[in-house]
């Protein structure tokens, strides 16, 4: 009889113990979603407001300087600015004369994600350009960041 109880009890335990593990790993698996989740989010809100706040100088007209506070999280490997030309050629610092003129300019913040890259980018209504003087740091923190009219573009400088 004592042998009997002995077994069932190891059979809870190994069942229990199961559980616990298939319970862990699913917790885990929430955690580390959840936290690139949070990435995406915050990568995409900095995006929209230094966008937002480019096309709203650009609308206001030259002389005007606006700033914003965007939160950048870990991760982030590379923030560029992109230029697409009239004819829909695209690239980094690309002059558009031969290709029509500039169209329109992006930002881009490539972001490091369940250990690949993953690009976002976002487009405003004018050619952008990420000043290199001052450039914005592509480290996880809030950035004040200024945006204003430089010549025929708006600028995205670190303030």
């Amino acid at each position: 009889m004592d042998k009997k109880k002995a077994q069932v009890a190891t059979e809870y335990l190994l069942i229990t113990g199961f559980i616990l593990v298939a319970v862990t790993l699913i917790f885990a698996y929430a955690y580390i979603s959840n936290n690139q989740r949070i990435k995406i989010s915050q990568t995409s809100t900095a995006l929209d407001k230094m966008v937002n706040a480019a096309d709203l100088v650009y609308a206001l007209g030259p002389g005007n300087i606006q700033y914003v506070e965007a939160t950048f999280p870990r991760g982030i490997e590379s923030i560029n600015d992109i230029t697409v030309c009239e004819d829909g050629t695209q690239g980094y610092d690309q002059v558009c004369e031969t290709h029509g003129g500039p169209k329109f300019g992006a930002i881009e913040i490539e972001l490091e994600l369940f250990g690949g890259s993953t690009t976002i980018t976002r487009g405003a209504k004018t050619e952008l350009e990420l000043d290199d003087a001052d450039a914005i740091p592509a480290i996880a923190g809030v950035h004040r960041i200024k945006v204003e009219w430089c010549g025929n573009k708006i600028c995205l400088k670190s303030a």
